[in-house]
């Protein structure tokens, strides 16, 4: 008892009892949202223990396409236990016959990600708060009316391992991030980006190499 109220004690030194409340409450949540995503969808969904995951992630596999994510996978998908993000929980939404490979020891925080293709995440990756990934367009470019019909084009996003994108940032159909790329708060990529490289902006482009 007196180990508890110590504990106690040195949570309410170190910062806001309530975070470190929730903290525990938010990774409870998370536990029992893996394992009835896993449970509905069986071999489509398969998620290497061991993982860390706060809040409940979406999941949505939409047709015969599946989500496969590596060990050591963390997720931050819950409003309060994140200091940045705006929009939760993350999504992973499959649709028809695509899918999501996620690597190991790789990190999400509010993020949305959604394959009609294929989306590929290499290890070690940290994607920020808020960032949108997409493999297809939504919707036909022209004309108008098909818009209402035709669901567009649809390209393989590759992202390499050791990567960091930003907060805020969308990365869009059919371009390769290589390895140790960093992309910048905001930035929009619409086209492939060299490996060990700083991008930013709308459209990304190169700012620096960063190995010298």
């Amino acid at each position: 008892m007196f180990n508890f109220f110590k504990k106690i004690r040195r949570m309410i030194a170190d910062g806001d009892i309530r975070y470190a409340i929730y903290e525990k409450y938010s990774f409870l949540i998370g536990i029992v949202s893996i394992s009835l995503s896993r449970l509905l969808y069986g071999g489509r969904l398969v998620i290497a223990p061991p993982y860390r995951v706060w809040g409940s992630i979406r999941f949505l596999i939409l047709g015969t396409g599946s989500i496969t994510i590596g060990k050591d996978f963390h997720a931050v998908s819950a409003r309060r236990r994140s200091f940045h993000t705006l929009f939760s929980p993350c999504h992973l939404t499959v649709i028809g016959d695509g899918c999501i490979v996620i690597g190991e020891h790789v990190g999400l925080n509010g993020a949305t990600i959604a394959a009609r293709k294929k989306v590929a995440i290499g290890d070690n990756t940290m994607i920020a708060a808020n960032t949108f990934i997409l493999d297809h367009d939504g919707h036909a470019l022209w004309p108008p009316s098909e818009r209402w019909s035709n669901p567009g084009a649809a390209a393989e996003v590759i992202i390499e391992r050791d990567v960091w994108i930003g907060m805020n940032c969308i990365i869009l159909k059919g371009v390769r991030i290589g390895s140790g790329a960093v992309i910048a708060a905001g930035s929009v990529v619409v086209s492939d980006v060299d490996s060990a490289s700083l991008y930013a902006g709308n459209p990304a482009k190169k700012i620096k190499s960063l190995n010298g």
